[in-house]
């Protein structure tokens, strides 16, 4: 399963990081290597890839830890998001031109379909589940629905744009909390991790 390790990212997997374009800041794409490098059992699924900076670090840290394969699903087809961004086609090429620059390109498998499209189908157990796809309040909650039964017990689950209440994912990582079965295992930046079962937060003894 993952846990923490967000500390020791090699300097030289930060800067290809960066060096895609994405909205994703240094010490979270740090966190998201850490949660790949740290999956022992499963795949790595992320909702919503846009121009592959996240699908960057998730592949390094991957590869730095036990190899667990990443899914980048996002079907790349006109979008506007709830918070004005244009999305597209174009982004598709990019994420192909972004992760072959970075050495990762073969270590993802991009699939270009909507998350609701995918995840009735799938058969393979999720030890990491990264959602920064529609953070409208119904689109973020059906991607955390689709893909709940496919996470192994203690698989971690992290959402982007997460502490806006007026976007979804606050609000859904409420609710998900107010259930009782997860539990906040870090913030970073505009991140949070969830997780299944007791947590360890970072610093506890």
């Amino acid at each position: 399963m993952a846990t923490l390790e967000r500390d020791s990212i090699p300097s030289e997997d930060l800067a290809r990081i960066l060096d895609v374009a994405g909205q994703l800041l240094p010490d979270e794409a740090a966190l998201l290597w850490g949660l790949a490098r740290s999956t022992t059992e499963g795949c790595i699924v992320e909702v919503g890839s846009f121009r592959g900076r996240s699908a960057t670090a998730l592949a390094l840290g991957a590869l730095a830890g036990h190899g667990a394969p990443v899914y980048a699903v996002d079907p790349h087809e006109p979008f506007v998001g709830v918070l004005g961004g244009r999305f597209g086609p174009a982004d598709r090429k990019a994420f192909f031109e972004n992760t072959l620059r970075a050495g990762v390109v073969e270590a993802i498998r991009l699939v270009n379909l909507s998350s609701e499209v995918v995840a009735p189908g799938w058969n393979r157990p999720v030890g990491l589940l990264w959602l920064d796809g529609d953070h409208t309040y119904e689109g973020v909650a059906r991607d955390w629905r689709v893909w709940r039964p496919h996470l192994l017990p203690r698989a971690a689950v992290a959402f982007h744009d997460s502490n806006d209440p007026q976007l979804g994912p606050a609000r859904l990582i409420g609710e998900i909390v107010s259930e009782g079965q997860h539990a906040v295992e870090t913030r970073v930046g505009l991140t949070t991790v969830l997780r299944a079962g007791p947590v360890v937060r970072r610093g506890d003894p």
